[in-house]
């Protein structure tokens, strides 16, 4: 009789606990970022990338990169003509730099830093808008072409989604100040 006692205790403070977890989220006020940049960006993004001369296959990760971050954490459509758009994300100016950080006994680089700087041109329902975005991350290779080739086009990635992840918080907070 004790056992039943102590079950029923148990389901209902679980019960309780669960009533009052949902209850605080949705009396917080929380919002997903998608809420503050639909006002901004409308339902459909146009996204255009002016490739680098240089290393044309890092404005592919880009394109890929904003196109990803527009349709999860925007919750919006890319469109393929800017004139069925509500808003367009353009890249004017990207780059890609690297920049040795230690070597090893025999003078090989051990340690890199991969720095991305990215101009966006937003055009939003609340006007035009320039952001220069720049991120670092720091990567460590191991001997041998092939893996080093593979940690820096990760790094290259990881340093992108970097600076979509504050294109993010920017556009964000311009909605939420709207």
């Amino acid at each position: 009789k004790r056992m039943k006692v102590m079950k029923r205790y148990i389901s209902s403070r679980r019960a309780f606990l669960y009533s009052a977890a949902l209850l605080t989220l949705s009396a917080c006020g929380y919002r997903p970022v998608s809420h503050y940049a639909h006002g901004l960006l409308g339902e459909s993004v146009y996204v255009s990338v002016h490739p680098n001369g240089k290393e044309p296959q890092n404005g592919v990760y880009l394109k890929e990169a904003i196109i990803d971050t527009v349709r999860e954490r925007f919750s919006a459509i890319v469109t393929e003509k800017r004139e069925d758009a509500d808003s367009t994300i353009e890249v004017l100016r990207y780059h890609i730099g690297y920049s040795p950080l230690t070597y090893d006994k025999n003078g090989y680089v051990t340690r890199y830093r991969v720095d991305t700087t990215v101009t966006f041109r937003m055009e939003m329902a609340d006007g035009n808008y320039d952001k220069i975005v720049n991120v670092s991350e720091d990567v460590g290779i191991k001997a041998g072409s092939l893996t080093s080739s593979i940690a820096r086009e990760s790094a290259i990635r990881y340093s992108i989604r970097k600076a979509m992840d504050k294109l993010v918080a920017y556009v964000a907070q311009r909605g939420y100040l709207k």
